[in-house]
Protein backbone atom coordinates (compact mmCIF):
# COMPACT_ATOMS: atom_id res chain seq x y z
CA UNK A 1 0.00 0.00 0.00
CA UNK A 2 1.00 3.21 -0.89
CA UNK A 3 2.05 5.56 1.87
CA UNK A 4 -0.63 8.54 2.24
CA UNK A 5 2.81 10.78 3.13
CA UNK A 6 4.10 10.42 -0.28
CA UNK A 7 1.61 13.82 -1.13
CA UNK A 8 3.45 16.40 -2.61
CA UNK A 9 5.87 14.57 -4.07
CA UNK A 10 7.11 15.60 -7.87
CA UNK A 11 7.41 12.26 -10.34
CA UNK A 12 8.64 13.39 -13.53
CA UNK A 13 8.48 16.16 -15.88
CA UNK A 14 8.47 15.09 -19.20
CA UNK A 15 9.02 17.93 -22.36
CA UNK A 16 7.42 17.13 -25.83
CA UNK A 17 6.20 19.36 -28.85
CA UNK A 18 2.62 19.67 -29.77
CA UNK A 19 3.01 17.84 -32.92
CA UNK A 20 0.42 18.63 -36.27
CA UNK A 21 0.22 14.78 -37.31
CA UNK A 22 -0.25 13.53 -34.10
CA UNK A 23 -3.61 15.77 -33.72
CA UNK A 24 -4.40 14.83 -37.00
CA UNK A 25 -3.79 11.03 -35.42
CA UNK A 26 -5.92 11.63 -32.41
CA UNK A 27 -8.83 13.58 -34.78
CA UNK A 28 -9.03 10.61 -36.37
CA UNK A 29 -9.20 8.21 -33.78
CA UNK A 30 -12.12 10.35 -32.37
CA UNK A 31 -13.62 10.17 -36.04
CA UNK A 32 -13.69 13.49 -36.41
CA UNK A 33 -13.26 14.40 -39.95
CA UNK A 34 -13.64 18.28 -39.50
CA UNK A 35 -10.92 20.37 -41.50
CA UNK A 36 -9.74 22.41 -38.78
CA UNK A 37 -7.83 19.94 -37.19
CA UNK A 38 -5.77 18.90 -40.18
CA UNK A 39 -5.50 22.05 -42.25
CA UNK A 40 -4.25 25.55 -40.92
CA UNK A 41 -6.43 28.07 -43.17
CA UNK A 42 -9.27 25.60 -42.57
CA UNK A 43 -8.81 25.86 -38.44
CA UNK A 44 -8.34 29.79 -39.43
CA UNK A 45 -11.92 29.93 -40.84
CA UNK A 46 -13.55 28.22 -38.19
CA UNK A 47 -11.98 31.16 -35.93
CA UNK A 48 -9.40 29.29 -34.14
CA UNK A 49 -5.48 31.09 -34.98
CA UNK A 50 -4.36 27.79 -35.54
CA UNK A 51 -4.91 23.88 -35.50
CA UNK A 52 -6.45 23.38 -31.37
CA UNK A 53 -5.24 20.47 -29.89
CA UNK A 54 -8.12 18.34 -28.86
CA UNK A 55 -8.93 17.84 -25.23
CA UNK A 56 -6.87 14.58 -24.90
CA UNK A 57 -3.74 15.31 -26.48
CA UNK A 58 -1.47 15.64 -23.23
CA UNK A 59 -1.75 11.99 -23.02
CA UNK A 60 0.73 12.61 -26.34
CA UNK A 61 3.27 13.15 -22.93
CA UNK A 62 3.47 9.16 -22.19
CA UNK A 63 4.82 8.47 -24.96
CA UNK A 64 7.85 10.95 -23.92
CA UNK A 65 8.09 8.99 -20.94
CA UNK A 66 11.01 6.41 -20.00
CA UNK A 67 8.18 4.00 -18.94
CA UNK A 68 5.53 5.80 -21.09
CA UNK A 69 2.19 5.55 -19.02
CA UNK A 70 3.58 3.33 -16.81
CA UNK A 71 6.05 5.94 -15.44
CA UNK A 72 4.33 7.19 -12.04
CA UNK A 73 3.20 4.07 -10.94
CA UNK A 74 6.58 2.47 -10.95
CA UNK A 75 8.05 5.66 -9.75
CA UNK A 76 5.55 5.27 -6.50
CA UNK A 77 6.33 1.13 -6.63
CA UNK A 78 3.18 -0.18 -7.46
CA UNK A 79 2.36 -3.61 -8.57
CA UNK A 80 1.36 -3.08 -12.04
CA UNK A 81 -0.53 -6.40 -12.66
CA UNK A 82 -2.65 -5.14 -9.62
CA UNK A 83 -3.00 -1.43 -10.99
CA UNK A 84 -6.19 0.27 -13.11
CA UNK A 85 -6.43 3.39 -14.40
CA UNK A 86 -9.41 4.89 -12.51
CA UNK A 87 -10.29 8.13 -14.13
CA UNK A 88 -9.09 10.90 -15.98
CA UNK A 89 -9.64 14.90 -16.46
CA UNK A 90 -8.36 18.06 -17.73
CA UNK A 91 -9.06 21.23 -17.23
CA UNK A 92 -7.65 23.49 -19.48
CA UNK A 93 -6.83 27.35 -18.98
CA UNK A 94 -5.17 28.19 -22.52
CA UNK A 95 -5.86 26.53 -25.41
CA UNK A 96 -2.90 24.44 -26.84
CA UNK A 97 -2.52 24.31 -30.60
CA UNK A 98 0.16 22.68 -33.15
CA UNK A 99 3.24 23.83 -32.53
CA UNK A 100 3.40 24.31 -28.66
CA UNK A 101 5.76 22.77 -27.00
CA UNK A 102 4.56 21.23 -23.52
CA UNK A 103 6.47 20.93 -20.22
CA UNK A 104 4.37 18.31 -17.79
CA UNK A 105 5.30 17.87 -13.89
CA UNK A 106 3.44 15.24 -12.00
CA UNK A 107 2.94 15.23 -8.52
CA UNK A 108 1.30 13.31 -6.52
CA UNK A 109 -1.91 15.03 -4.63
CA UNK A 110 -3.85 12.39 -2.82
CA UNK A 111 -3.38 8.81 -1.64
CA UNK A 112 -6.76 7.61 -0.29
CA UNK A 113 -7.71 3.73 0.46
CA UNK A 114 -11.03 2.31 0.63
CA UNK A 115 -12.47 -1.77 1.05
CA UNK A 116 -12.68 -3.29 -2.54
CA UNK A 117 -15.83 -5.26 -3.43
CA UNK A 118 -14.43 -8.70 -3.44
CA UNK A 119 -12.20 -8.07 -0.29
CA UNK A 120 -9.37 -6.10 0.58
CA UNK A 121 -7.77 -2.95 0.22
CA UNK A 122 -7.58 -0.36 -2.30
CA UNK A 123 -5.57 2.22 -2.51
CA UNK A 124 -6.17 5.05 -4.62
CA UNK A 125 -3.60 7.70 -5.85
CA UNK A 126 -4.51 11.41 -7.78
CA UNK A 127 -1.68 12.26 -9.51
CA UNK A 128 -1.73 15.83 -10.82
CA UNK A 129 0.56 16.92 -13.66
CA UNK A 130 0.70 20.87 -14.76
CA UNK A 131 1.68 21.31 -18.38
CA UNK A 132 2.66 24.84 -19.07
CA UNK A 133 3.97 25.73 -22.46
CA UNK A 134 6.53 27.59 -24.09
CA UNK A 135 5.58 31.14 -22.74
CA UNK A 136 5.68 29.79 -19.14
CA UNK A 137 1.89 30.21 -19.04
CA UNK A 138 0.29 26.37 -17.39
CA UNK A 139 -2.07 25.66 -20.39
CA UNK A 140 -3.85 22.45 -19.14
CA UNK A 141 -3.84 20.48 -15.71
CA UNK A 142 -4.54 16.95 -15.73
CA UNK A 143 -5.85 14.44 -13.19
CA UNK A 144 -5.15 11.10 -12.97
CA UNK A 145 -6.52 8.35 -10.05
CA UNK A 146 -4.67 5.14 -10.20
CA UNK A 147 -5.72 2.27 -8.34
CA UNK A 148 -3.85 -0.51 -6.93
CA UNK A 149 -6.50 -3.43 -6.07
CA UNK A 150 -6.02 -5.46 -2.86
CA UNK A 151 -2.99 -8.43 -3.27
CA UNK A 152 -4.64 -11.40 -3.76
CA UNK A 153 -6.19 -13.69 -0.51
Amino acid sequence: MTDPAVAGTELDTVRFPVERGKLAELARAFHDDDPAWFDPAAARAAGFPGIPAPPTATVLADHWRSDGALTSALALGLDVARLLHGEASWEYLVPVRAGDELAGTARVVGVTTRDGRRGGTMTLITIETAFTNQDGAVAVIRRDTLIETAPPA
